[in-house]
């Protein structure tokens, strides 16, 4: 999902052109390849805040000045318009091929790194017909042919779109490898010759224009996120300025969060929400339903800021910090004196179903566990109607879809049409590339998800849960994958990866909650070496702790105990996150 969501109004907005459809046509859809690569591309927030909005504006039919709403025919009919694709109606091949010829050209001079995947399908009476199949019955039937004949043209890419060897150049793009077209003057650097000099950066032409548009998105977030009492904070534009506490932790989180069955929903609101006879309504009523689920992604985002926000706390004499109990420890926080003070995280809306956060690693379980229970909220007790939770809970209702029960901490048991969603973390050290901590956040996500649809198979109340996957390790996707099943179908089982939404509550309160003191709330440093160093080799190798822990007690003097019906697998998940476990009472926000 694209950051235009951002802007746009959480309630269903009209279609741009006159609903009614022609009998024949032709169906134009163009599906952005290449979207998640080409954000995280670089180092840093700014480039993928920048190149986020940037293909958000390239599929926005309704801006005329940032988008591509110039472009649109008059008497085009827009039926999606957002998630990095776009499906309209045109009037004629002709018509069609105009429009896809400036589209692509716009594309290629505003993001050269996307690359279009396009596909034609005529309809009704009279329609020519093109390579690739017959001339459909009607806009329906269209509809229903245009994923494959796009499919068909994601595999038989044309040379145009092969890379060309390029011209000697005398300068690189630090970002992207590209000859340097421009200087980006807004953060000097060290020169790297060890001059002591301040340089500044050389970047190509897209890199520049794609921060340029980063710094407007950035400021327009600041204003809209972080106003009245919030108004001396700020989103951070530099991963290093997530919070980070210099000689201590130092790594970062990516964190991913993707609406589970999104495909389902919409395919099964189409079908309800169409009218009988009237071609193209159920597309139409769809292009409604994502502008809800851009609606709830964007709210959550903000939800995820403003709970942060509402827990930083400055004191004379020491910089600002945000408080709270776990082994990470007090999170001190950027700040420059009469600047403003920059808090450890930064969320980025791709697609419009997606979110993307990038935060202090210490954050990280926090933030999964808020966004859950803010998501799961009753949307009767929440008492706004623009609530982005409350308006999709109410289009949903309007066409019977079935909702699901979500039972919270104190045994009341509601009903909620909010979809869950999977949830997968990534931790990497500061300054490793953005688009390896998203490849495996996103590997998480998807691992999450795969579970949860194996456990719907043999359970059905499965599909009312969300899912949650993590991992500490950055050594590439496929091993971390491959290590993760090996530790799950172990015997006894090494990791309890990937979690229901109820089973990471009650994972983060029974092992890492200093609360229930115990084996995790010491947080001496000998305590830790102990644990890495003589725990984890038993509980990895199935043994019984029970000896280690009798030995440990008369060592240190002190009881040492294990939580509650305990799991190998569970412990040495705990262990791994130890460290990076900040609890500042962010839970308790879902019905804000």
């Amino acid at each position: 999902m694209t950051q235009a969501s951002e802007h746009r109004s959480t309630e269903p907005h009209p279609p741009s052109h006159d609903p009614s459809t022609p009998a024949a046509g032709v169906l134009v859809g163009v599906d952005l390849r290449g979207i998640q690569a080409f954000v995280y591309s670089g180092r840093r927030i700014l480039d993928a805040v920048g190149r986020a909005a940037l293909v958000a504006e390239l599929t926005d039919t309704s801006d005329p000045v940032h988008g591509v709403a110039d472009l649109v025919p008059e008497d085009c009919l827009v039926l999606r318009d957002a998630g990095g694709a776009l499906t309209l109606v045109l009037a004629d091949l002709a018509a069609a091929r105009r429009f896809t010829g400036r589209y692509t050209r716009r594309l290629r001079d505003r993001a050269g790194g996307l690359t279009p995947v396009v596909a034609f399908v005529p309809y009704g009476p009279g329609a020519v017909p093109v390579p690739g199949g017959p001339v459909a019955a009607g806009l329906d039937a269209a509809l229903a042919e245009l994923p494959v004949r796009l499919r068909r043209a994601r595999r038989h890419m044309s040379a145009l779109h092969t890379p060309a060897p390029g011209y000697g150049i005398t300068a690189v793009c630090s970002v992207s490898g590209a000859p340097a077209e421009a200087v980006d003057g807004s953060r000097p650097l060290e020169d790297p010759t060890g001059t002591g000099r301040r340089v500044h950066e050389r970047v190509a032409a897209d890199v520049a224009r794609a921060r340029g548009i980063g710094r407007r998105w950035h400021r327009a977030h600041s204003d809209s996120w972080l106003s009245g009492p919030e108004a001396g904070l700020a989103l951070p534009m530099e991963v290093d300025r997530l919070g980070r506490d210099h000689g201590d932790v130092s790594r970062v989180a990516v964190l991913h969060v993707d609406v589970n069955g999104l495909g389902e929903l919409l395919g099964e609101y189409r079908e309800r929400a169409g009218i009988p006879g009237v071609p193209g309504s159920g597309a139409l009523a769809q292009r409604e339903l994502s502008t809800h689920i851009a609606g709830l992604t964007e709210g959550l985002a903000r939800a995820l800021v403003h709970a942060v926000a509402a827990r930083v706390r400055t004191e004379p004499g020491r910089p600002p910090f945000i408080p709270g109990a776990g082994a990470g420890g007090e999170l001190t926080l950027d700040h420059e004196p009469s600047g403003p003070i920059r808090l450890p995280l930064r969320p980025i809306v791709v697609a419009g179903d997606d979110l993307t956060v990038l935060c202090d690693a210490r954050l990280a379980l926090s933030l999964v566990r808020f966004a859950l229970e803010w998501l799961d909220a009753d949307p009767e007790r929440i008492g706004d109607p623009a609530d982005p939770r409350v308006a999709l809970h109410r289009a949903l209702t309007r066409v019977r879809l079935p909702g699901r029960t979500v039972t919270t901490a104190d045994a009341r048991a509601h009903v909620t049409r909010v979809p869950t969603v999977g949830a997968g973390i990534a931790v990497q050290p500061v300054g490793a590339p953005l688009a390896l901590g998203y490849d495996l956040c996103e590997a998480m996500c998807g691992l999450a998800k795969a579970r949860r649809r194996s456990a719907v198979a043999t359970d059905p109340t499965a599909a009312e849960e969300h899912t949650v996957a993590w991992t500490t390790r950055f050594d590439g996707v496929d091993r971390v994958l491959d290590r993760i099943e090996s530790a799950r179908t172990a015997v006894p089982a090494r990791t309890a990866l990937p979690m229901t939404g109820t089973n990471f509550t009650r994972f983060l309160e029974r092992y890492l909650s200093s609360a229930h003191g115990g084996l995790f709330s010491d947080g001496d440093a000998r305590h830790r070496g102990w644990l890495v160093s003589a725990l984890v080799p038993l509980l990895e190798s199935g043994a019984d702790p029970g000896p280690e822990l009798d030995r440990r007690a008369r060592a240190t003097g002190h009881p040492v105990s294990l939580p509650e019906r305990w799991t190998h697998g569970e412990l040495l998940d705990a262990v791994d996150v130890r460290d990076l476990y900040l609890d500042p009472g962010l839970a308790g926000g879902g019905v804000r």
